[in-house]
Formats: C-alpha cells, structure tokens, sequence
C-alpha cells in the first residue's frame, strides 16, 4: 500500500501539515482542511506558530473493533511567498527596529 501524499494515520488518528500564509498566522483565519471524509472549516488562532498542532475532534479513522473515531492533528507550517516583495521586506525592517525579538533566546539557543 502507497503512503497517502498528505495525511499519515497513528492508530486511529490521522496527521496533516498544513501550509498557512504569514497574514493568516499572524492575524488568525478561518481555512477550509482536508479530512480523509471531506473538508471542514478550522479555526487558526491568532499568533499561531510553525509547529502548533490543532486537533480535529472525531475527524480520524472508525477505530478497530468499534471505538471511538479518532481525531486529526493539523501542524500548521507558516509558508512565506516565494518572491517577498519589497513592501513586505519593508515593513518586516521598520517593524524589527521596534520590536526585538529572538526566537532562540526562549529556546536556550542564544
């Protein structure tokens, strides 16, 4: 059997990375999902990081011998244009001044 090319089953649960803008990560957004039944609407978070995993309540597979249906855990991948335009690299320059910030320093990677 073929690996499907997007979701990857866990038992009963099914995972899915799922490719956001920056606008909808940053300022939240409502995204229609692929299930392995269809798609669904899903709520992202505003603030939302590369990593987080939101979870799909009963959207997994049927579970063996008659359980619960699983959930489907969807780790968001914050994607950013292929071609930043200058407006973007713009803002992303006056807002840095501003704002420091370094992501590694919470992770103890300074």
């Amino acid at each position: 059997m073929q690996p499907h090319p997007h979701f990857e089953r866990h038992g009963s649960d099914i995972h899915l990375d799922l490719p956001v803008s920056l606008s909808e990560a940053v300022l939240g957004a409502s995204i229609p999902v692929p299930t392995v039944e269809g798609k669904v609407t899903m709520k992202i978070p505003p603030g939302s990081n590369s990593g987080s995993t939101l979870r799909l309540k009963g959207k997994g597979m049927p579970a063996r011998r008659g359980g619960q249906r699983g959930d489907q855990y969807v780790k968001l991948k914050v994607m950013l244009p292929e071609k930043p335009d200058s407006e973007l690299k713009d803002f992303i320059s006056e807002w840095s001044k501003k704002h420091s910030y370094n992501p590694r320093a919470k992770a103890g990677l300074v």
